[in-house]
């Protein structure tokens, strides 16, 4: 079951209902645009999310599809909520990033499995403080906040790894090597970040591992996730998804794939050198 206060998720419930009401009408998408003097690109943007509808343009599609009318109240309220979890999570980034980064802290406290796919950025429980004053100084720009409390939330971020001595806890981080390929700092800064994560490699409650680029993949590592137990938590350009139930399944069964493929201990160890020895002097 997908969290209701999640704005994307919500998103997604629009644009699902919106798509099987056009099939249940048995109208192609381009012929639906037609009915209601469209592009039938604006169609497809819509049903795959790329486009947020409007409360005029549900009642178009509906009607177009001949949908029962009470049908039409009920989805449009599905968009002002989303709308409205969109503007809450805006506010919540508004009032700086350390208590978001303190929220983050607290999934990991109460959780005792732990586990992060990432492709792009090293995962947060890892970083070193310069590299998360790089990864966290984006933030303010990528979200337009007026609050830029860097120093404390990287203060926070940092706090959180005092969780990977708990051997209560189990971790498991699985990176695509492209996470320490890309240059998002100073080349220094990336060296001490990948000294970094040799540390963590053989900890008893931490699995680390690298999945390798060169080496033919029957899975293929779309995005990145984080998995708290059983809550899946999604991090976009524009905010986040949190998903439980099937859809966090999903994620994990994902993540069990992809670790067949990956390498662990001295493989991911020589994966990190190459890194490391690879980057500019």
């Amino acid at each position: 079951m997908t969290n209701t206060n999640d704005h994307e998720a919500l998103f997604g419930q629009v644009a699902d209902q919106l798509r099987t009401i056009r099939l249940q009408a048995g109208l192609a998408s381009k012929d639906l645009a037609a009915k209601v003097g469209w592009a039938p690109s604006k169609v497809s943007r819509i049903e795959n999310g790329h486009q947020q509808p409007t409360p005029a343009d549900i009642a178009a599609w509906l009607h177009a599809a001949g949908a029962p009318a009470d049908r039409t109240p009920a989805i449009i309220a599905l968009l002002e909520e989303a709308r409205l979890s969109q503007r809450q999570w805006k506010r919540r980034m508004q009032r700086g990033q350390a208590p978001v980064q303190a929220n983050y802290n607290e999934l990991v406290q109460r959780s005792t499995l732990i586990r992060h796919f990432e492709t792009v950025y090293v995962p947060g429980l890892l970083q070193t403080p310069d590299y998360a004053r790089r990864v966290l100084t984006e933030m303010v720009t990528l979200h337009h906040l007026d609050v830029a409390d860097v120093e404390a939330a990287v203060a926070v971020r940092i706090q959180r790894q005092s969780f990977l001595y708990d051997m209560s806890k189990r971790f498991e981080f699985l990176l695509a090597e492209p996470v320490v390929r890309w240059l998002l700092c100073p080349p220094d800064v990336m060296r001490a970040q990948i000294d970094r994560l040799q540390t963590v490699v053989g900890l008893p409650n931490v699995r680390f591992g690298i999945l390798p680029l060169g080496v033919e993949l029957s899975t293929t590592p779309q995005n990145s996730f984080q998995l708290y137990d059983d809550l899946a938590c999604v991090e976009t350009f524009i905010g986040e998804t949190r998903h439980t139930g099937d859809e966090a399944a999903a994620y994990a069964a994902a993540m069990d794939r992809m670790w067949t493929e990956a390498r662990e201990g001295d493989a991911a160890r020589a994966l990190l050198v190459r890194a490391a020895h690879d980057l500019p002097a």
